[in-house]
């Protein structure tokens, strides 16, 4: 090629996408003291998604789900209530490692369904984080989830019916179905 010889535009290459990560769709469950009814609820939620996609849950997360709890009143590091361990292992979920926090902001900006077990619980986040977040919503519709602590395992296992009987109404919707 000389100097005065016009030189072919070299072709532009394709566009190169990042390689793609699962859509996440971040869940938290939120209760009082966060060692019942929201870790319950954040590891059968857990279990029952991982039942559908075909995968354990400790894989839940990487199919682009993530799902966690907290306490409105929570103290931080507190250990589940023995009972609520033993119901959840029956039903094939482990809350063994679970330890209590509490809500902030940062973790209902991160959440894509808000979910609280009582409409008190639902309005403190309301009143405490306003305008943060999303709208929570009733895990049971419209009635509240009794707190089972200091109760028995049958009261337990109840909560934990509950609990499932309501993620199942949820879970259409989370697994676009």
């Amino acid at each position: 090629m000389t100097p005065d010889t016009p030189s072919e535009p070299t072709p532009a290459l394709p566009p190169t996408d990042p390689p793609s990560r699962p859509a996440v769709r971040s869940i938290l469950f939120v209760c009082t003291g966060n060692t019942c009814r929201s870790p319950m609820a954040e590891v059968l939620c857990r279990k029952l998604l991982a039942d559908r996609l075909g995968c354990d849950p400790s894989e839940v997360e990487s199919r682009g789900y993530a799902v966690r709890s907290a306490g409105v009143a929570a103290f931080p590091g507190d250990g589940p209530s023995g009972p609520a361990v033993e119901v959840v292992r029956e039903f094939g979920a482990d809350l063994a490692g679970h330890r209590s926090r509490p809500v902030n902001a940062e973790m209902l900006d991160d959440a894509t369904d808000l979910i609280a077990m009582t409409r008190g619980h639902a309005a403190a986040l309301v009143m405490r984080f306003p305008a943060t977040g999303p709208e929570p919503r009733l895990l049971c519709g419209t009635t509240d989830l009794g707190d089972p602590i200091g109760g028995d395992v049958e009261l337990y296992r109840d909560c934990a019916r509950q609990i499932l009987h309501a993620l199942e109404r949820f879970l259409p919707e989370w697994l676009g179905k």
